[in-house]
């Protein structure tokens, strides 16, 4: 699937390439010319000495022994021998998995998955549906993480246009300002049509069909509000228009066919407010970034 080698492609591309050294050791907080002078380091103790006690690696690496000991305990760094003292004793190239392993750190990898990602880093080996398979599932993290806060920032602007409501013109202009700022900047930043494949490809589900995309066009640029409670999303569509009800009723029975709700289809309410629909589950997030996107699209004539 595209989107499952587009992530595969970018997350990669974060954790392993290096065709720009400045702008890759900048994620890292080295300066590059403290970078050069580890390079040099590097060569001369290739040179000098071929093992590295754990304060000299350390060194190298920018990182406490402290550290090495606990990715050793973890598993995740193994010392290539001992010196006749009993002191650790590491390749030079051990640095270039350290930061390998901070790097992963960084993005939120688990260290079961960074574990997963070493087994075939020493030898250039790395399994590519492996790989894809912790991309993508450290994607779709980020994406719920992201759609937490989108929600919460839609909710934000709606509030603020309430409280606005209740002002005096001459307590408005900082309020102004800021409602602005929060507009000019629409919270659904996916397209509808992106997440639509996202619903496709995680679980064949029909809104992506003929059909789906015809409710969905009568739902487009309709008002709406998004919040959560626990692990479901309220969506409520802010209507009496009995046209809009009927298609999300109809959307929610064809969600509930969907494989991404197994055990919990959507629900439809209606309300003196609107049409409430409540989606659980895993995927209920790209249900409520759906109609984000909705929200701020025109229906298509």
């Amino acid at each position: 699937m595209v989107l499952s080698w587009v992530l595969t492609s970018k997350l990669a591309l974060c954790l392993f390439t290096g065709t720009d050294t400045n702008r890759q050791y900048k994620r890292f907080a080295i300066p590059a010319p403290i970078l050069q002078r580890q390079t040099s380091c590097y060569h001369r103790h290739m040179t000098q000495n071929s093992l590295l006690t754990i304060g000299q690696l350390g060194k190298l690496a920018q990182m406490p022994p402290s550290t090495l000991r606990y990715y050793e305990k973890e598993g995740l760094l193994t010392p290539h021998g001992r010196s006749a003292s009993g002191y650790r004793l590491y390749q030079p190239a051990t640095a270039e998995r350290l930061h390998l392993i901070q790097r992963a750190q960084r993005l939120g990898f688990s260290l079961a998955d960074i574990r997963t990602l070493l087994a075939g880093w020493d030898d250039g080996k790395i399994d590519s549906n492996t790989l894809s398979d912790l991309a993508e599932n450290r994607f779709i993290a980020l994406e719920k993480q992201l759609t937490e806060l989108l929600v919460m920032r839609h909710e934000l602007d709606l509030f603020l246009q309430d409280v606005q409501s209740r002002q005096s013109p001459l307590h408005q202009e900082q309020l102004n300002e800021l409602l602005a700022r929060l507009c000019s900047h629409p919270a659904a930043q996916t397209p509808a049509s992106t997440l639509l494949d996202w619903l496709g490809h995680y679980g064949g589900c029909v809104l992506n069909t003929a059909v789906g995309h015809q409710l969905l066009n009568t739902l487009r640029g309709q008002h709406v509000h998004v919040w959560q409670e626990n692990d479901a999303y309220h969506i409520l569509v802010v209507s009496s228009d009995a046209v809009i009800g009927a298609a999300l009723r109809q959307l929610t029975q064809l969600e509930a066919n969907c494989d991404l709700h197994p055990n919990a289809a959507p629900q439809f309410f209606h309300n003196d407010e609107g049409f409430l629909l409540i989606a659980t589950g895993d995927s209920a997030f790209i249900l409520a970034r759906l109609f984000l996107a909705l929200e701020s699209e025109n229906s298509i004539q």
